[in-house]
């Protein structure tokens, strides 16, 4: 893309790989990021600007995206862990509405006319089936409520003449180095702590949540290639939503024990009450048919695949060849 394109978010954890994906294909790319996640900023590089700070900061976000003039914005910045979202909405209603319509009211004061945002599966409602872009919304949590926001926000802000938007519902991206309290890197916490006490002849016992319920899994880096295909998407309509899935569900159990098999660990899951969470539902499953129509986008790479790069990534396992 001719310009630059600024990244909010840009040193999480898709945001790092979006980044990597743009420079790759020789653009230049600016990061806006407060590193709250936990992951480092970036270095500055040729190609690559690198600014610490918090888009709640309304102030600063309209003095870097003023400075910055960029051709399009990828906004990516987000409280994303449901469980984090839940015990403290306020602050992920600061964070992900507040902070949006700063990145919004900035880009509208500078004249920047594209911007694509991060929206997620969790904005339907629950049903049986694969949900496609027309299925019901119907926000069951506080994640999914900022993130519906967040479209209408978009939608709106799309209204005005010459402005291009896109929103990516993306779905159970897993990958490594995700710094945040989700399935996999909890189990990964898990099976380091058990795997030097546990007797060779005996699995390790894992206790977790619902093990029957089924999620749409998509590797990061399939992940970072959609966004990046969803901002060269050639449609001059002002507004679409596109969703990035891959279109196959699997439970968590059979995830988990795909896992363990890489690590070279035999386990036992258990289904703990304490641990279900009240508001998780059973499926959630995609139809990516529109990307792959619209955009020629589709997952590459299989969970399994995911899976390997996830244990490799991770030093603390002898992995079985």
């Amino acid at each position: 893309m001719d310009g630059c394109v600024l990244v909010t978010g840009g040193a999480g954890f898709i945001g790092s790989r979006v980044v990597a994906g743009l420079r790759a294909a020789g653009s230049r790319v600016a990061v806006l990021d407060d590193a709250s996640a936990g992951r480092p900023l970036p270095a500055r590089t040729e190609g690559l600007e690198v600014i610490a700070g918090d888009i709640r900061d309304a102030d600063l976000t309209g003095r870097v995206v003023a400075a910055l003039r960029p051709a399009a914005i990828v906004h990516l910045a987000a409280l994303h862990h449901i469980p984090s979202c839940t015990k403290d909405p306020r602050r992920a209603l600061d964070i992900n509405v507040v902070g949006t319509q700063s990145v919004l009211d900035a880009a509208a004061a500078a004249g920047v006319a594209r911007v694509v945002i991060a929206s997620s599966g969790a904005v339907y409602d629950w049903g049986v089936g694969a949900l496609s872009e027309e299925s019901p919304t119907s926000p069951h949590d506080i994640y999914a409520l900022s993130k519906l926001t967040n479209e209408h926000q978009l939608a709106l802000w799309a209204r005005q003449p010459g402005r291009w938007a896109r929103v990516a519902r993306l779905f159970n991206v897993i990958g490594p180095g995700d710094p945040n309290g989700h399935l996999i890197p909890e189990v990964l916490d898990r099976l380091a702590g058990a795997a030097d006490t546990a007797r060779a002849a005996d699995p390790i016992v894992l206790r977790l949540g619902h093990l029957d319920h089924r999620r749409d899994y998509i590797a990061l880096e399939d992940a970072a290639e959609g966004l990046i295909a969803l901002l060269g998407d050639g449609d001059p309509a002002p507004f679409s939503i596109d969703n990035l899935c891959s279109g196959r569900e699997l439970g968590v159990e059979d995830l988990v024990t795909r896992l363990a098999d890489l690590l070279g660990l035999r386990i036992t899951c258990l289904s703990d009450p304490a641990l279900r969470r009240p508001n998780d539902r059973p499926s959630q499953l995609g139809a990516p048919e529109r990307a792959w129509r619209r955009l020629g986008w589709r997952v590459r790479r299989p969970v399994d695949s995911a899976l390997a790069e996830i244990a490799a990534a991770d030093g603390r396992f002898a992995l079985v060849s």
